[in-house]
Order: structure tokens, then sequence, then C-alpha cells
């Protein structure tokens, strides 16, 4: 669940639930871990990380300076849960976890922005969903 400020297309990000299938938690904290970093990610794909480039070609977003990552401050307290499916591939019943919640996080978080765009009328916004773009895209919708 998202807000978008209408003046200045800024998302802030207000709720956020998962549920992952691990199989068996050898350790769970390890798990949590896990998943909040991958959210992290796929936020962070979804409303901040672009590589942009001049006319001539040369990428200006090469150094932490200009490439917008996700900060504490960018996120919140996220609502994660489990259940527990074992693999009969693993002796332990075992599943990977790394890349489970960056996977379905970022276009969770488009969808959630444009739900939060429909009753303006914005139907599109290219990833990633800075302030600049949605603010332009609600400005757009608003001319039409």
């Amino acid at each position: 669940m998202v807000e978008v400020d209408r003046e200045t297309g800024q998302t802030r990000l207000l709720r956020y639930m998962s549920v992952d299938d691990a199989g068996l938690l050898v350790n769970p904290l390890l798990v949590q871990g896990q998943v909040h970093g991958g959210l992290a990610q796929g936020i962070g794909q979804a409303l901040l990380e672009e590589a942009v480039f001049d006319d001539s070609g040369q990428l200006v977003s090469s150094t932490l300076m200009d490439y917008a990552l996700p900060r504490t401050d960018d996120l919140i307290a996220f609502d994660n849960d489990h259940t527990r499916t074992d693999s009969p591939r693993t002796t332990l019943g075992v599943k990977g976890i790394g890349e489970a919640a960056t996977i379905g996080s970022t276009p969770a978080i488009a969808n959630a922005v444009l739900d939060a765009l429909a009753p303006l009328g914005v139907t599109h916004v290219d990833l990633p969903l800075t302030a600049q773009k949605i603010w332009a895209a609600m400005r757009a919708a608003g001319k039409r």
C-alpha cells in the first residue's frame, strides 16, 4: 500500500505484506534478513534506481551520489510471514530464499503506485517511478 503526494509526485510506502515458502527455516532470523534485503532491493528498483545517460551516451549516474539506492527512511517495517512446504529434493526440506522477495516486490510496488494514480487517469509510468516521472504523468493526465 502506497500513498502518492499529488503536489510533488513523491511515493510513500504505507504497508507491505509478503509470504514466502522456503521449506524448513533452519535459521528464521537469517531468512527474515534475506527477505528484508530482497524487499529493499525490489522497492529500490521500482522507485529509485536508474541508469541515466547524457546525450552523448555517457553514464551520468555512475556514483552513489547520483544513483539512488533505498535508504532506511525510504523503507518501512514489513509484514512478513512464511508457509512451509518441504522440498522433496533436499534432505532437510529446505528451499532457497535469497531472491524470493526481490522478484515480486518490484511489480507489487509498481501496481500499488498505478492503483493510487488510477483515479487521476494515469495508466502508465516507466520504471523507476521517481517523483518527477509521477508528477509529470499526473499533470499530463490532468490535461486530457
